[in-house]
């Protein structure tokens, strides 16, 4: 049971978080999807927005309809979700004559392997309590799977005006942030966060919720998660996308000596393989001038042994 939850919202081009929210196990996706993305709008600013959500965020059409009205008020936002699949809603989708869906071929799952065929089709869908007027643009998508098994189907809701195959590559960009929160788990332990509820309370039924100790986790994950992506990238290409892990692994606590002048602190690392990776990284923080507040503020300097 979910006592507590942690929602992240993600730039899925940059691979980069952008914020953190925490909240009662009872809050859902579609409690948070229009907040989290109205403070996108404001703090970040960008010149276009295209906002991706899995189904959590329209578990209900009230939901739906919440996030689509505020790509109306937005003319920077887009909005595509991924459509619950609801029985009575699947067999509308499910007879849409065969001559609506386009046939698109992608490399498969691994080398050499056969072409993935995907059809493609573009409804609209009456919400509960609105008219025809009212209704969705929805993208179908039906992945065909040889063999025995079913084919999936996945629906998509969206406000954007692109062509089908852009609207599906756009949603599957979500993968860089279910990436992302597994790193946070196994790389960062971020299961390890302090509880949210108040164990003091004085009602255990109806314990109070302290977002401040969870949230700060959460936000400390990302911002580490963010610096060894910005790390990794400027390693160069081969170190582009490593996961925290490994960079753990090869460029983290490092032995080396320290040795205090008057006016510096010089970081002297024993050699170790790999360690060339580093050279435009040390030589760019050294021309930052770290300072240390609490070491009289001498300057910090790294090196790297021959």
């Amino acid at each position: 049971m979910r006592c507590e939850k942690l929602f992240f919202s993600y730039d899925v081009l940059n691979n980069r978080y952008l914020a953190v929210r925490a909240a009662p196990g009872d809050r859902g996706l579609m409690d948070l999807a229009v907040p989290m993305t109205e403070q996108t709008l404001l703090h970040g600013r960008p010149e276009y927005l295209h906002a991706v959500f899995d189904a959590g965020a329209g578990k209900s059409d009230a939901g739906v309809r919440a996030v689509l009205d505020l790509a109306v008020e937005h003319a920077n936002l887009d909005v595509t979700a991924r459509a619950c699949r609801y029985p009575h809603r699947m067999r509308l989708w499910k007879q849409l004559p065969s001559g609506l869906f386009v046939s698109h071929y992608e490399a498969g799952a691994y080398k050499d392997a056969p072409q993935k065929e995907i059809r493609l089709a573009e409804t609209t869908t009456v919400l509960k309590g609105e008219t025809e007027e009212d209704a969705v643009r929805t993208i179908i998508c039906r992945e065909m799977v040889p063999g025995p098994k079913k084919d999936r189907w996945h629906p998509l809701y969206t406000s954007s005006l692109a062509e089908p195959p852009d609207v599906l590559n756009g949603l599957r960009g979500r993968q860089n942030h279910e990436q992302a929160y597994r790193i946070g788990v196994y790389d960062e332990f971020l299961d390890g966060a302090p509880c949210g509820y108040d164990k003091e309370s004085p009602e255990p039924k109806r314990p109070r919720f302290q977002r401040g100790p969870l949230q700060m986790t959460g936000r400390l994950v990302a911002l580490v998660y963010n610096a060894a992506g910005d790390l990794g990238l400027a390693l160069g290409e081969d170190f582009q996308g490593s996961h925290i892990r490994t960079l753990r692994r090869m460029f983290f606590n490092r032995p080396g000596t320290l040795y205090q002048a008057p006016e510096t602190l010089i970081v002297y690392f024993d050699p170790f393989k790999g360690q060339g990776a580093l050279t435009g990284v040390i030589d760019d923080f050294n021309e930052q001038g770290a300072r240390l507040p609490w070491l009289d503020n001498r300057r910090v300097v790294l090196s790297l042994s021959p």
